[in-house]
């Protein structure tokens, strides 16, 4: 007599689980017009995946602090789930007692979430698409950064490669997000603000938070970084819309008159003054405008006058051989 298979346990760690409703939030709202199910689902998905977060957080300081009656926390009912936790609001008081930053302007929206959820799951929610994302920006913009400082240190091998792979799906999701685009620029403007000279539109987020500067380039929007000589293909034809050629290649670059590096792009514009065309060398960060090809070895310069036609290392090599 064949015996019935048992039904697999259900195994949902608090990470990994708060993994799972964020990464639904993206799929929700991704996309230009998420309908009204999809921000419905987004807003309680979101909620879910907030509180979460906080009271994971709290647990790594201690796992008694997310008892609702800290006098009843028990380590048996702590690991089977079976107790009354703390609301969002609490585990945020508590965590900003440790130390951690959660803004006033995030603490408002997250108790706003909660409200809107409450609404949502029992009477109906009122609030329009736009608002809805503009909600989920500002929330998601303080998740991602609290389960990058607070969260990832504190998980083993297979959680924090688990982690990983969510968090890149969430990544690539999030830019598509209008909400969390206009949070995370409000967030990083003091950032970029004294960085606009070397601050490019990005190819894959198409927004201007691409720091280009001492040999390194990341999209502080998408979180996705390139080494120099790679990202110039990628924005000739992302941001310029540069064809390739016919065989599928594309040589973008030049060599560098400063440091020699085949790093530099003929056309690149600055979040200082987006018109004006620059030529650029992301292995240096050095900017040139004019730039002129050496009639003798052909490699781009500098002319210093309008009759300049050789470079300085050729004028200086045929003075040598006199």
């Amino acid at each position: 007599m064949s015996q019935t298979p048992s039904s697999p346990e259900l195994s949902y760690p608090a990470v990994r689980n708060g993994l799972d409703f964020l990464r639904s939030v993206v799929e929700h709202l991704d996309g230009p017009a998420p309908g009204p199910r999809a921000v419905k689902f987004a807003v309680v998905h979101l909620q879910a995946a907030t509180e979460i977060f906080l009271k994971a957080g709290l647990a790594s300081i201690d796992w008694k602090l997310v008892f609702a009656d800290p006098d009843q926390a028990d380590e048996t009912a702590y690991k089977a789930g079976d107790f009354i936790s703390i609301g969002a609001g609490k585990a945020i008081t508590l965590l900003k007692k440790e130390g951690v930053v959660i803004v006033n302007r995030e603490k408002k929206q997250i108790g706003r979430l909660a409200k809107e959820r409450n609404k949502l799951a029992h009477f109906g929610g009122t609030l329009s698409v736009a608002a809805v994302e503009t909600l989920s920006g500002v929330v998601l913009e303080f998740l991602l950064r609290f389960i990058e400082d607070h969260l990832r240190i504190e998980l083993d091998a297979d959680d924090a490669e688990h982690l990983e792979e969510e968090m890149r799906f969430v990544r690539e999701g999030v830019p598509r997000i209008n909400g969390y685009v206009a949070a995370r620029m409000a967030t990083l403007e003091p950032v970029l603000a004294p960085l606009k000279h070397y601050t490019l539109c990005c190819p894959d987020c198409d927004q201007w938070a691409l720091i280009a500067q001492g040999g390194e380039v990341e999209c502080r929007i998408c979180e996705r970084s390139w080494e120099p000589e790679a990202f110039l293909l990628e924005y000739a034809v992302g941001v310029l819309g540069r064809g390739w050629d016919h065989d599928g290649s594309y040589d973008a670059a030049s060599y560098c008159p400063e440091c020699g590096a085949h790093a530099l792009i003929d056309e690149v514009y600055f979040a200082a003054d987006p018109d004006k065309q620059y030529e650029f060398c992301f292995a240096c960060s050095q900017e040139f405008v004019g730039l002129d090809n050496c009639i003798r070895c052909t490699f781009p310069f500098q002319p210093h006058a309008d009759d300049d036609l050789v470079c300085g290392s050729c004028w200086a090599e045929v003075i040598a051989r006199d």
